[in-house]
């Protein structure tokens, strides 16, 4: 990488961010096709995003991308949001055009295409089980739903997160689709029973020794587990589902697609996937 007067400037936002592995496949990215760009993460505390927004677009960024606890404020200060991420009520990515930011959702496009290409999941007449209602879990359900579930449940210890997602999608999307389950035993063992496919979009498995969010046993045997969480590659959740005999994987396909997305539209290049793919895991092995 060789950075100069012309090199163009992406990056990420978020508090913290010093264990993104974003760099790693974006910057790989950009060596492949030969672009003279960078990616660097920016640590931005929550008090100074309006500060560190208008910085970037004086500086000459050409996009970045945002997470927690970025996703939603974010929204107020973008020119234009995409009716995906209004709809979803996150921007994830962010196009600079001058001093103009467009915010967009990639979060809920690279879950789809993880799970779809990468899985042969199809969510047409599918039952989809959601396990937190933040900016990732608002993503997978408003995405689940526009893929043509049948039913999306969800669940969040902040009831309220959980009803506004499912008024949400009942009301801008598919009327009647999504449902409220409560997080007690009994109301959650009922709806687990059939599901199709349940995501994790908690934060649990982050720290080593975290359990599983949900009993494995009780979520149908022929379901699809899905744990957002990437580092470490095996969580409590993934680990006891595959203990079980489920098919269980990690976000690592929905951190790589949602990256690959960002950079097409960034760039308007085919993103490298296999490049992409293979500086993540690289970046994921320990030292």
């Amino acid at each position: 990488m060789s950075i100069d007067g012309h090199t163009r400037i992406y990056g990420l936002i978020g508090f913290p961010v010093s264990h993104t592995r974003s760099p790693a496949m974006l910057n790989a990215a950009f060596d492949t096709l030969g672009m003279n760009a960078v990616y660097i993460p920016f640590e931005v505390h929550p008090g100074r995003l309006a500060d560190a927004l208008k910085g970037l677009a004086a500086l000459g960024a050409k996009g970045f991308n945002v997470t927690v606890p970025h996703k939603r404020a974010v929204m107020d200060y973008c020119d234009s949001v995409s009716e995906e991420a209004a709809v979803i009520g996150a921007v994830n990515t962010v196009l600079v055009d001058g001093d103009k930011l467009r915010g967009e959702n990639t979060d809920g496009r690279g879950f789809v295409r993880a799970l779809e290409l990468d899985m042969g999941f199809e969510f047409e007449g599918k039952t989809v089980f959601i396990m937190g209602a933040g900016g990732a879990g608002r993503a997978v359900g408003v995405m689940s739903a526009i893929r043509g579930a049948q039913g999306v449940r969800v669940a969040d210890i902040d009831r309220g997160r959980a009803v506004d997602l499912a008024d949400t999608i009942n009301s801008k999307l598919r009327p009647g689709i999504c449902r409220v389950v409560e997080p007690g035993v009994g109301e959650l063992r009922t709806a687990l029973e059939d599901v199709h496919l349940f995501v994790d979009a908690t934060p649990l498995g982050l720290k080593p020794g975290d359990d599983a969010s949900i009993d494995v046993a009780w979520i149908n045997p022929g379901a699809l587990v899905y744990d957002l969480v990437y580092n470490p590659p095996v969580t409590g959740l993934v680990s006891a589902a595959r203990a079980a005999g489920m098919r269980a994987e990690n976000g690592l396909g929905m951190l790589l697609h949602q990256g690959a997305i960002a950079f097409e539209l960034w760039t308007g290049e085919e993103a490298p996937i296999e490049v992409m793919k293979g500086a993540l895991g690289k970046a994921l092995r320990p030292a």
